[in-house]
């Protein structure tokens, strides 16, 4: 086992240990997880429960387990209902979130079921029946996110071990097999979405990579693993490559388009469990996961912050408190490492967006990744909404990125909304805050962008330079207007290039580049140089360039996680040409 991989995991656990509610008697409190973020007790929290039990295991330290036993105690008073299911909150209604509570609680018992006493570990098994019960019918009638129906086949599974039930076992096995047909041609899981099936005009089903990548794989790769379904095996090897495409070459995952990135944190997502139970499971069948799994474990470290797993790289930077959710969800995913005594590759490989050149198309969510040189970048035209204004369409760049610095450009929601507000922060200042490069105008009130777009034109076409064209209409949320808009994009290894026009009095190009407080920025003219640690970020038009200075110069998304410097360009010409490169 990899050392690393406990040590942090010890990290994460104690500091959650030091928010745990103890001086308080009432059942209602004692055992809960305060969130020095959210000012309150996510209802989640016991999710810690397995983490805990692992490092009881390994360090013999009776403050683990006894944690873990409080918060049993705490979830079963608070968060448990008379039909066996467990709400998301003691504010929220939502039961499927039952799935995951298995899922944890059901881990807890199969590797580490032994250390608890005898009363406890029946208490622990029958809380267990009755939440598989419950699941068991009702997941397949809840009209849930594809997360849910695929993540109950491995809960159901467990169950089964668990249990001794071979009912569990049955519909386990029923519910990953009619997973699999939510795995497309191109390799992605569809579903995330109401209703789950939905196509639109341009083919696009709902595609989330960030709740792909870290529940449904893993869910059923954990199914398969307990099961011994090689079938099920098989087809998901498929599809986790074809996600991988996704990953960047420092650990980070690339949901900037996808239908639901109102939680996508640069490592993943803000309440699903990590991808390391996916990836890292398989690593020793298919070494390239085990570096994915590997990668992305280093980005946890490097956004980890007073103990916690922060919800982006730069929410220290923008001081933002750390939200706890991250923390034990993510445990979850350290722990099965830990368990599973994973050891990341030697020799350390090279993953497919490190590697690849030219253009890689997912029809499925109408998805471009473009490769030139060392920029990577990201278009979508990825029309399936999950909320009014949530993610960006119209043929956005949604992502840029480079070796020197890392992420340039980074989409987030046109508009940030609580989508979740249990499961979503609220940051200090959440009004414009929109990271995503984008045209837009103003008029009576209403503004109106590209990004908004659901029927724009998209093409791209490889070669030398990769050029890619969107045309469309400046839209607002509701896709009303009338202004049409071009965008080209040329991308070459000296950098990218964008010929932007509109037909809209005042129209501008905001251009949101990724830049830490203590980076120097310059606007001069038609030039602006944002100097990060790696590199030299220099954009140039022909014309002026000013910064939108809202916040000490500075906008801070949760989405991705990222600050912002925001450059507005007048688009006052027929055609403005903006040049983006690294020196």
């Amino acid at each position: 086992m990899s050392n690393e991989y406990l040590e942090l995991l010890k990290i994460w656990c104690d500091r959650l240990i030091s928010l745990q509610i103890t001086e308080h008697q009432e059942p209602e409190l004692y055992g809960g997880i305060l969130c020095p973020a959210c000012a309150g007790v996510h209802g989640r929290c016991a999710d810690a429960i397995y983490p805990m039990m692992t490092l009881y295991r390994q360090t013999g330290d009776e403050k683990y387990r006894s944690c873990a036993k409080a918060l049993f105690d705490w979830m079963d008073v608070n968060m448990s209902r008379p039909d066996g299911s467990f709400v998301n909150d003691t504010n929220s209604p939502w039961r499927a979130i039952t799935v995951f509570t298995t899922i944890q609680l059901g881990e807890a018992l199969l590797y580490h079921g032994e250390l608890l006493d005898p009363p406890t570990r029946r208490k622990w098994t029958a809380r267990l029946d009755r939440a598989a019960a419950f699941i068991a019918w009702y997941i397949p009638v809840s009209g849930a996110n594809v997360n849910y129906p695929i993540t109950c086949s491995a809960a159901l599974a467990i169950a089964a071990k668990v249990t001794g039930k071979a009912a569990y076992q049955q519909q386990a096995y029923e519910m990953a097999h009619r997973a699999l047909g939510y795995i497309t041609e191109d390799g992605l899981i569809y579903g995330e979405g109401r209703p789950p099936e939905q196509v639109t005009e341009k083919g696009c089903r709902p595609v989330d990579l960030g709740y792909n990548v870290e529940e449904s794989l893993p869910g059923l790769v954990t199914y398969a693993l307990i099961s011994g379904d090689d079938s099920v095996l098989d087809e998901v090897k498929r599809s986790m490559m074809a996600h991988l495409s996704f990953m960047l070459p420092d650990g980070g995952w690339d949901n900037s388009w996808g239908n639901r990135n109102n939680k996508w944190t640069y490592w993943g997502s803000r309440t699903s469990d990590g991808c390391q139970i996916g990836y890292g499971r398989l690593a020793r069948a298919m070494p390239v996961f085990g570096e994915a799994a590997q990668r992305n474990f280093e980005l946890y470290r490097r956004c980890t912050r007073d103990g916690l797993l922060q919800g982006g790289p730069m929410y220290g930077d923008a001081m933002e408190p750390s939200c706890v959710h991250h923390t034990f969800c993510h445990a979850k995913a350290l722990a099965s490492m830990v368990d599973e005594g994973f050891q990341p590759p030697m020799p350390r490989l090279p993953l497919p967006r490190e590697t690849a050149q030219g253009v890689q198309f997912f029809p499925t969510a109408r998805v471009w990744l473009l490769a030139k040189g060392e920029y990577r970048m990201t278009l979508s035209d990825h029309d399936v909404d999950y909320v009014t204004r949530g993610h960006a369409k119209g043929g956005a760049l949604t992502l840029l990125w480079h070796p020197r610095t890392g992420p340039v450009c980074a989409a987030s929601m046109t508009e940030y909304q609580l989508v979740e507000p249990t499961n979503m922060q609220l940051p200090q200042y959440y009004e414009d805050i929109c990271q995503t490069p984008r045209i837009s105008f103003t008029e009576k009130g209403t503004v109106y962008q590209s990004i908004n777009d659901v029927s724009a034109k998209v093409r791209v076409t490889d070669g030398s330079t990769i050029t890619a064209e969107a045309e469309g209409i400046l839209r607002d949320g509701h896709q009303g207007g009338d202004r049409p808009f071009r965008v080209r994009y040329a991308l070459s290894e000296e950098g990218l290039e964008l010929i932007l026009a509109a037909a809209a009095p005042g129209a501008v190009f905001t251009l949101p580049v990724i830049a830490a407080r203590e980076d120097a920025v310059s606007v001069s003219g038609g030039k602006a140089f944002i100097q990060r640690k790696g590199g030299c970020i220099q954009v140039e038009a022909d014309a002026p360039i000013r910064i939108n200075d809202q916040v000490s110069g500075r906008t801070f998304n949760p989405v991705g996680g990222f600050q912002t410097v925001q450059l507005e360009i007048p688009l006052e010409q027929a055609e403005t040409c903006v040049v983006l490169r690294i020196n």
